[in-house]
Order: structure tokens, then sequence, then C-alpha cells
């Protein structure tokens, strides 16, 4: 696969000093935590119209991610945003006034190839800025998932709240699905609970009701999965946080993921069969009118944080 056109702001493990390059001219050290143990955290964020949406609520989910992760520290926040800003801008002037997909991601550091975290450096800071894979009026193509035989990692093995590098869990289970022809996988807890998918919330509706997993069954407090919710109340449209069987799934009216690269995505078939008529249902498609609506209005209060030129 050819590099996607992208920029990147690289710190230096020593010196914390970052410089922003082509992104198929930066390279880590093969001596990286992250390479060898999946030993970082990261975060994705979008823009719209040059502005990245809800950033804050992403540094404050790293800063969880990082109590989770036993990190002692992390790069400094300022700089890290200054590092954002930079390789976004960079992007811009080189590339125009697209959208961005903004992934950061801080490695524990660099040391000897051993388990043991205290004898590497100190964390450093990657940010990766490329063009986002869909503009934000396109539409998205209804999904097709099965329900994984793998089940989602233990809350007291690799809790899902920690969104870390680590992520065969779901590379697996996707995997799984792509086997069956599906797009992707809803994953189980190891009672049998749904958890969400490989990288996405999960919601149900049912007799007008929207359900969704509560964050104790495991799974990752979604920035837009508490967009999707603020979206609900907005509307009046009933809510509830449930423990998610199989028989729960069964004969639902409408399914639905979110994320923050995909906003609102319709499920139509699940383990090969379909989802109310199979066609995106009226409450998702409400719902994803809705929380675009508390997007705009977002960066509407925001138009000055634009980074476009």
């Amino acid at each position: 696969m050819a590099i996607p056109r992208s920029i990147v702001a690289l710190q230096d493990p020593e010196t914390a000093q970052f410089q922003i390059l082509d992104g198929a001219d930066a390279y880590i050290s093969v001596f990286d935590r992250s390479f060898h143990f999946g030993d970082s955290l990261y975060e994705v964020a979008r823009s719209y119209h040059g502005i990245l949406f809800a950033f804050d609520d992403h540094v404050a989910r790293l800063r969880r991610s990082a109590s989770l992760a036993h990190f002692e520290e992390l790069p400094d926040l300022d700089q890290l945003a200054q590092m954002v800003r930079e390789a976004c801008a960079a992007f811009f002037a080189r590339y125009g006034n697209v959208e961005v997909y903004v992934r950061t991601t801080i490695s524990r550091g660099v040391g000897d190839v051993n388990i043991d975290r205290r004898g590497c450096g100190k964390p450093y800071a990657v940010v990766l800025v490329k063009d986002l894979q869909r503009a934000p009026s396109e539409p998205l193509a209804p999904q097709r998932w099965v329900v994984a035989a793998r089940r989602r990692n233990l809350v007291t093995a690799l809790d899902p709240a920690m969104k870390s590098g680590n992520y065969l869990n779901s590379v697996l289970a996707l995997a799984e699905a792509q086997s069956y022809g599906a797009d992707d996988a809803l994953m189980l807890d190891h009672r049998g609970y749904a958890t969400e998918g490989t990288t996405s919330n999960f919601f149900v509706v049912k007799h007008g009701e929207i359900w969704t997993a509560p964050l104790s069954v495991g799974i990752l407090a979604g920035v837009t999965r508490a967009q999707v919710l603020e979206t609900c109340r907005d509307l009046a449209i009933p809510l509830r946080e449930r423990l998610l069987s199989r028989y729960d799934l069964q004969h639902v009216d409408e399914l639905f993921l979110s994320s923050s690269t995909r906003e609102v995505q319709p499920i139509v078939a699940l383990d090969g069969r379909p989802v109310g008529d199979g066609q995106p249902g009226p409450l998702t498609l409400r719902i994803a009118a809705g929380l675009r609506a508390r997007i705009d209005a977002w960066c509407q209060a925001h138009a000055g944080d634009s980074l476009w030129p």
C-alpha cells in the first residue's frame, strides 16, 4: 500500500523538541516500546472546515488513558497542542483546504527490549495528519456486521476504556468479520453482553428507544458517543444505557455505530440477517442529522480556530 499524503510532527525522545516532516520521511527507533509491546496511547480527531472538533475532549481522554496505563508523565500538553496545530497548518499549506484525520500517539519511550517500563526513556509524541477518507457531506455506506466469536478484553486484563496502541484484540475480530464477508464485528464481553465494534461504539433502536452498553461493561468512552447521548436528549428521544444480551439483539428495529471519523453510521445486517427492513432506519437518520447539527453549531462557535490558510 502506498503511503498516504501526510505530515508528521515528530518529537525527539531525548530533547522533547519536534520537527515537521513529510509522512514518508518520519521514522521512530526500533527500540521504541510502542513497536515492541504496543506500549502507547493514542487519540484520533478530525476536522470540519479546518477546525479540530472537540479536541479538548480527546486530550482529557488521553489523560485518563495515561492514568489507566500507569504513565508516570506525559509530554507537555501545551507543546502537544502546538505540534497538532503546526502539523495541520503544514498539511493545509501543502495540500489545500481539505478535511483531515489527526492521530496523536504517545509512546512510553525508547529503551532496551524488555517489558519492564522502568528501563526506558521519557514518553514522547508523534502527530500524524492525513486526508480524511470522506468529505463531511459524503454519505456513509450502510454497514453489515457479525457478532465475533473473539471476546472483548477483560476490564481486569487490558481495560478497553484505555485507548492504547495495543489493538490486536480488535485487529483479529475485524479479520474474523471480514472472513465472513462482513464490514465489522460486534464484540461481546466474557459474559456474552454486547460491548462495541472494533473501532466504534454501538447502539440499538427498539420500540422508539435508544439502547447502548454502559461504560461499566468495558468499552471506550467515545467522544462521539457522548455527543450522540446529548443529541438524543436534544431530540427528546428516550435513551437507556443497559446490558445488551444476544437475545436483545434479535428483532431490533435499527442498529447504528458512532465514531469520531464516521459520526453516525447505520448497520443494516447482523450475522447475515437484515436489521429491520435492511435499510437505514428513521431514528438512525434523525440522530445522524441531529449530531451533524450539533457539530455545525460547535464549529460556528469556534470558527476563529480554523487552521485553514
